[in-house]
């Protein structure tokens, strides 16, 4: 056998191995665009089914991201053995490293048990405003893995689920009702009954201020030449910020009315109320 034919064979052999390696590949791809699509396809069904419409919102969300999840393992062992990679070698190959996968998805899998624990006890609902693990915002997804907040100031935080499931949680939309308090210091020599009195028209000529219990006007506390009072009244979950800000507002205008100023020198209090 001459060199000439030597090359031919060769040539032969390498051209047939490109286009084997060349058509698993276009397979694969059209594999992966057609599996992506039905993936779509399949979560949008359930999403828009009868059994989803009568689950809650959380739990549509958690069992779509299980679903997508799956499907895309499925589709990824389905390409490579499109490629050409044996089954049996992948299997053995997942069998040798699977204490360190074990350890690398340990947290994942913490986060899924998280999720279940989320909606199987249900601390909070898709679109509850919550603060938890130092941040806070509106939830508007539970996935899989992660809980997704949306803070006032439209800034996305993701949570992984085990810090959610293993936190506290403030949920502020859990009930319709809250309680706002608001924090006024005034001079010493004010005379207290007229100060309550202020304060207590302001808060009853509102009508965002509910009947739950009635508003209260307390001393809570002394400052330096100043007495420390606090307003509280009840309202509406949707209507406290609003109110809070027009009480403020509106508070200076009725102590003067009185004859009664702000103290100047007592010490600036801001109300704590975590859930904003």
């Amino acid at each position: 056998m001459d060199f000439m034919e030597i090359l031919k064979e060769l040539l032969t052999g390498v051209s047939e191995t490109a286009v084997s390696i060349v058509g698993r590949l276009v397979f694969a791809v059209i594999i992966y665009v057609v599996g992506r699509q039905l993936i779509k396809l399949v979560k949008r069904m359930f999403e828009r089914s009868r059994a989803a419409k009568t689950m809650h919102e959380s739990a549509v969300g958690f069992i779509s991201s299980c679903i997508n999840v799956t499907a895309d393992l499925v589709l990824v062992l389905t390409i490579v053995s499109v490629l050409g990679v044996p089954m049996t070698s992948i299997v053995a190959l997942l069998g040798s490293a699977g204490l360190a996968i074990g350890l690398a998805l340990q947290g994942g899998l913490s986060n899924f048990a998280g999720g279940v624990m989320i909606l199987i006890f249900r601390p909070f609902d898709v679109g509850d405003y919550i603060v938890t693990s130092g941040v806070e915002g509106t939830v508007t997804k539970v996935s899989v893995f992660y809980t997704t907040l949306l803070t006032p100031d439209n800034r996305r935080i993701v949570v992984p689920n085990s810090t959610v499931s293993n936190e506290t949680i403030t949920n502020v939309s859990a009930e319709d009702d809250r309680r706002l308090d608001i924090a006024v210091s005034v001079p010493a020599e004010a005379d207290i009954e007229r100060v309550q009195a202020a304060l207590l028209k302001v808060a009853r000529e509102d009508g965002r201020v509910t009947d739950r219990e009635a508003p209260a006007a307390r001393i809570v506390g002394y400052s330096a030449g100043a007495y420390d009072f606090e307003l509280r009244v009840w309202c509406g979950r949707d209507d406290y910020w609003p109110l809070r800000f027009d009480l403020l507002l509106k508070i200076p205008g009725a102590l003067a009315d009185e004859d009664i100023g702000i103290a100047k020198n007592a010490v600036s209090v801001t109300v704590s109320d975590a859930a904003k």
